[in-house]
């Protein structure tokens, strides 16, 4: 696979855990350059953008390798008491994720067509 960006499996409870990695490698994943973000509002304000950046590469809840055999007992464990709660997690922190992006990008055109207007209302004055 060509792809180095991590792949979360949550097998449904009827599917074998054999197709559910079919099913998770087939599914389109989130892709945060995708997601336009160099905008005005953001080469304006460093701080947001950095802000933002981070957002868009942690907002997936993973956990780190286990290297042990005793880690990798815990974390099949919690992926499969805890699986379908961190899956709704993680969907939800990738929501909230591209909602912040687009907010921020009604936000910059609002801005810009505020100032299409105040200079079209000063050049109408001036004439």
């Amino acid at each position: 696979m060509s792809n180095q960006s991590v792949v979360i499996v949550h097998p449904h409870e009827t599917e074998s855990l054999a197709t559910a990695i079919a099913r998770a490698l087939d599914a389109p994943v989130f892709d945060a350059r995708q997601i336009a973000t160099l905008n005005e509002l953001l080469s304006r304000d460093p701080y947001l953008a950095e802000q933002l950046a981070t957002l868009q590469t942690t907002w997936a809840i993973t956990p780190p390798p286990a290297t042990s055999p005793l880690a990798r007992l815990r974390r099949w464990l919690v992926w499969r008491l805890c699986g379908p709660e961190l899956a709704q997690i993680n969907a939800t922190h990738a929501t909230l994720t591209r909602l912040i992006e687009s907010l921020v990008a009604h936000l910059d055109a609002e801005r810009t067509a505020r100032q299409v207007l105040t200079e079209r209302i000063e050049a109408l004055e001036q004439s």
